[in-house]
């Protein structure tokens, strides 16, 4: 900081810094690539076309055959996949889940299910009326409640799902039919894989393949919103690649410039080419020096020994919370996928009560040990660890010390045993 202090950081821009704070390939990418063309508008250049073709080449798209377009920002890409897919299916509704975040201009907040985002925007909040909302499959808080004997709790909470969804579409008074001609009324799911910003939680498994079975059966389109989850944070190149799904379309940004502003929708191409040219235009999409900057991420997040070593930091971080877990009644629930972690803290384990007191004190206990995170969840009481892929194993085990001093100095001060 100003004064010379040190972090930990388990924050990395919000994964925006995946390779680390100047990273030395990147920053030499970029030098090299300032000294030949910095920006010139909406016309192709090679750094963009080798983007685009390889966006288009490691991406899950369905039926193989994908577009790129490229936008600024991560909002940008989730208006512009909006805008395709009411276009394209000629419907207006587009459905996403409660806690899900997806943006904060007028359009995209309508999409981000997050009381606490749209209050910022009152007296007048976002008002985009064709958006419904969903219950997000959160096992360990479900919204549906607790199983029943003998049910686990991620397979009762993603079939509670089903029949809520299936009732919306099957009810003839639903918002979501269209009465004239009997049909669904849904352009696009628009869903993040993991919750990120609602705490870093990973949903029950198969909640991307229940939703793409629901699309296809009423000719819905599946957008995946991998902005925060894509690029390797979660030990494969996309989260969606833990469910083996095909997605009508993906989203990226925040890892894929390398530190500069760059997002992407990766589509189907009969999706993107139905709209033509100049349906869509930014002056600064596709910057030349993002796109060479991207391209060597992607040099290096697609190599299969550096995804292997994600994953296997990432069962060391996990390993050591669980180790914290045991002696700390304070940690409820840990879930991770690679370097992708979620902490929910509780009061008591057997009611699952949020304790969003003790966490707001254990961020600011380690903040002063020099360590940063992130803090969030449906009832604030939710650490999102976010470290840079490149995180060393020495880096975690102080991380763990720093966290094993902030729980018990919070038991103490809270009481809790």
């Amino acid at each position: 900081d100003v004064d010379g202090k040190e972090y930990i950081d388990l924050l990395a821009g919000f994964s925006v810094s995946a390779l680390g704070q100047c990273n030395r390939e990147i920053a030499e990418t970029i030098s090299t690539q300032a000294r030949k063309l910095v920006h010139y508008f909406d016309l192709p250049h090679p750094e963009r076309i080798e983007l685009a073709e390889r966006l288009a080449k490691i991406t899950p798209i369905k039926g193989g055959k994908a577009r790129v377009m490229f936008g600024v920002t991560g909002s940008d890409a989730v208006e512009l996949a909006i805008r395709a897919a009411r276009y394209y299916t000629g419907r207006p509704f587009i459905l996403t889940a409660f806690g899900d975040y997806h943006g904060v201009t007028y359009g995209t907040m309508s999409l981000t299910g997050k009381g606490g985002m749209w209050a910022y925007f009152y007296p007048i909040p976002p008002q985009d009326t064709a958006v419904g909302y969903f219950p997000f499959p959160y096992p360990y808080q479900c919204p549906f409640g607790r199983p029943p004997e003998g049910k686990s709790e991620e397979e009762w909470c993603l079939e509670r799902l089903e029949e809520y969804l299936e009732y919306y579409f099957g009810s003839k008074e639903s918002p979501y039919r269209e009465v004239k001609n009997d049909i669904t009324n849904v352009a696009a799911f628009v869903v993040e894989p993991f919750q990120s910003s609602a705490g870093y939680i990973i949903p029950s498994p198969g909640y991307l393949k229940l939703l793409r079975k629901l699309a296809d059966k009423y000719g819905i389109l599946l957008i995946v919103d991998e902005i925060q989850t894509g690029l390797g944070r979660t030990g494969k190149l996309w989260a969606t690649e833990w469910e083996g799904v095909e997605v009508d379309m993906l989203l990226t940004s925040k890892a894929l410039g390398g530190g500069l502003p760059l997002s992407a929708v990766v589509a189907r191409a009969d999706i993107l080419e139905a709209w033509g040219p100049g349906a869509h235009v930014s002056t600064q999409a596709g910057n030349v020096l993002a796109c060479a900057a991207a391209n060597k991420v992607l040099e290096v997040i697609t190599n299969e020994d550096f995804l292997a070593e994600v994953r296997r930091k990432g069962d060391y971080f996990y390993n050591g919370l669980k180790e914290l877990q045991d002696r700390h009644p304070l940690i409820g629930h840990i879930n991770a996928k690679g370097l992708y972690i979620g902490l929910e803290l509780v009061k008591n384990r057997e009611t699952r009560e949020p304790a969003p007191e003790e966490a707001s004190f254990i961020l600011e206990e380690c903040v002063k040990e020099g360590m940063v995170f992130e803090k969030g969840g449906y009832f604030h009481n939710r650490f999102q660890l976010i470290p840079p892929l490149t995180i060393r194993k020495s880096t975690i085990d102080r991380a763990l010390e720093i966290f094993d001093k902030a729980f018990t100095a919070a038991e103490k001060r809270f009481g809790i045993r």
